[in-house]
């Protein structure tokens, strides 16, 4: 099933990164950048160049918590619960 799923996600998103990073991060919780690149198990600056894709197209927001940078889903974008119910059903 997981892999059938992968395939259906790799398709639409061009990148596997961002899918992984959009699937942990819809788990409505906050990592910072070395965290979060462990989870999805990809290099921190591959991590970092994803979540800058990602924050360009508002999916992501980022926010300063002392000398960390935290990444969260934007939940003010207008297509958020679409693409969580997306990610859901392909769970």
């Amino acid at each position: 099933m997981y892999t059938k799923v992968y395939k259906m996600l790799t398709s639409l998103f061009t990148s596997k990164t961002r899918i992984k990073i959009l699937k942990l991060l819809f788990n409505n919780k906050s990592y910072h950048l070395r965290e979060l690149s462990r989870k999805i198990n990809i290099t921190p600056i591959y991590t970092s160049k994803e979540l800058k894709n990602l924050e360009k197209i508002n999916l992501v927001k980022k926010t300063k918590l002392a000398n960390l940078t935290i990444y969260q889903i934007n939940n003010n974008n207008k297509i958020i619960n679409e693409l969580k119910q997306i990610f859901k059903k392909c769970n």
